[in-house]
């Protein structure tokens, strides 16, 4: 019975499950794959501010690319976060934005229809534009703008902070940009001086991206900043704020993130000179030297490890030359610098002076730290004081000079620029920048025989800045030749810098 039972039952289901209607429908339908070739699997060499092009070629299994849609990314290899968006077309023809090193690319290809995605990864390597070259400060349109000049290339990148920090400002009214080059790249740092609240920002020396505000140099604030200038010399560097100066120490690597607070004087308030700059590019100084346009006198700071300025005379540094009185100078500072060098460590600087009245004088000093000579090894000695004889000297806004034109002076009023024999006390016009432009800054360059001078467009209707290097020729005479001009890309340029 039980047998019979279990054949029965079992026949019973096999006829339930024969009657019931099979709906099921199966539905197969052919992709239309994709497949992408024409993308490399690196690319080298890829500059900032330059176009990458990239031409993919697409095989689809229809013929059919009417329901594709395309994107390109890229990412740094680090981190798969904050990937950046380059296009959204078939063909890649972006402007490159991204920091120097390697990223990730990927291009994808969505099909619309299916909500199936293809894609081709590669590698970017962003090359680092910013080794060598010329900082130029700039401002535009209220903001200040850093740019950079490409040697070899003749290449102008113009907002390489905003290019590399999402569009973000340095600040407002710029005033100064310097490189602090130490003992390594990592260490080395680019510093953007804004006179506005935030006193402008530091930067990565290798990538020129933020690495913090200019207020983090202060350990306590200092209430309203007033960043003026940044003095260097041997273990320690200087940075002028509102006159008053800032020790920073650089003997270690990497150096002080910090300044300590503001060095006191014998003469109580005092008004430290900006463009007032006696150290030296190629080889620092052993101790600095400052000047006050309160008091009109020269300081020195003999020992690292003083908090408080002195006097030269005081230091007993100072050696009458009979030409003024160290102490008691009389006039204001408008400029001063590095004029020649001897392997002895004696230095001399020549600076442009100027009296209540608007006189102006050039004045000569012997500087010594630790020489070895038949002079005390350490002093400051007046060699020169001169009034200026010589065209639109009055009307001068903006000087230069270098030890590797000892003796001269460059300097700049309304679109010509001019030189000044120290020596023969004589003085001429050497270039004319052209016919409805003014001069706004000229400098130097290091350790070279350039002259960059920012200038002005005065007929532009918009960007009417613009600048010029002009070789400084000596064989057969001074003069100048012009050899990189790049026009109209700000509204007006404030400082240089050169990046080595």
């Amino acid at each position: 019975m039980k047998k019979i039972t279990y054949i029965l039952l079992s026949g019973i289901i096999y006829l339930f499950a024969s009657c019931v209607e099979d709906n099921t429908q199966t539905v197969f339908k052919e992709l239309n794959e994709v497949t992408i070739e024409g993308i490399e699997d690196e690319y080298e060499n890829v500059y900032i501010n330059r176009t990458l092009s990239i031409h993919p070629t697409l095989t689809t299994t229809f013929n059919d690319e009417s329901q594709l849609d395309y994107l390109w990314i890229a990412y740094d290899r680090n981190s798969r976060l904050g990937a950046d968006t380059l296009a959204r077309t078939k063909d890649l023809d972006a402007i490159i934005g991204l920091t120097p090193g390697e990223h990730t690319g990927k291009f994808k290809v969505f099909d619309r229809t299916t909500g199936i995605y293809y894609e081709k990864e590669f590698i970017i390597n962003v090359v680092n534009d910013f080794t060598q070259g010329l900082l130029i400060l700039a401002e535009n349109n209220g903001q200040a703008e850093l740019n950079f000049w490409v040697p070899g290339r003749d290449e102008l990148i113009t907002d390489v902070f905003g290019l590399l920090n999402d569009g973000k400002s340095l600040g407002t009214n710029p005033h100064r940009v310097y490189f602090n080059k130490y003992t390594t790249d990592a260490s080395s740092e680019v510093l953007v001086l804004c006179q506005d609240e935030e006193g402008g920002k530091i930067l990565d020396n290798i990538t020129m991206l933020e690495s913090r505000e200019y207020k983090s140099l202060f350990i306590n604030d200092i209430g309203d900043v007033k960043p003026q200038a940044y003095f260097k010399n041997y273990m320690r560097e200087y940075l002028i704020d509102n006159g008053l100066v800032y020790d920073r120490a650089v003997n270690t690597n990497p150096p002080s993130t910090t300044v300590k607070p503001y060095l006191s004087s014998p003469r109580g308030d005092y008004e430290i000179a900006e463009n007032a700059d006696f150290g030296d590019d190629e080889s620092s100084v052993s101790r600095t030297v400052l000047y006050d346009n309160l008091n009109h006198c020269f300081y020195a700071q003999l020992s690292i490890t003083s908090s408080s300025l002195t006097t030269v005379s005081s230091s007993g540094m100072a050696i009458s030359g009979g030409f003024f009185d160290p102490d008691n100078v009389g006039m204001d500072c408008l400029y001063a610098g590095l004029s020649s060098r001897s392997a002895d460590e004696t230095r001399e600087y020549i600076g442009v002076f100027e009296t209540e009245g608007g006189e102006r004088h050039l004045l000569r000093m012997g500087i010594a730290f630790y020489a070895n000579i038949d002079e005390p090894s350490t002093y400051f000695k007046d060699l020169g004081n001169d009034v200026i004889q010589s065209p639109a000297i009055n009307e001068a806004v903006s000087f230069s000079c270098s030890a590797n034109f000892s003796g001269y002076l460059f300097y700049a009023a309304g679109n010509q620029i001019y030189v000044y024999n120290v020596l023969s006390r004589t003085g001429q016009a050497l270039y004319d920048i052209g016919s409805g432009c003014t001069i706004d800054h000229i400098e130097i360059e290091r350790a070279g025989n350039r002259l960059w001078v920012a200038f002005r467009d005065t007929q532009a209707t918009s960007q009417p800045a613009g600048f010029v290097g002009l070789t400084i020729q000596t064989d057969g005479g001074l003069r100048l030749e012009e050899s990189i001009r790049h026009e109209h890309f700000a509204d007006r340029i404030v400082d240089f810098e050169s990046k080595y």
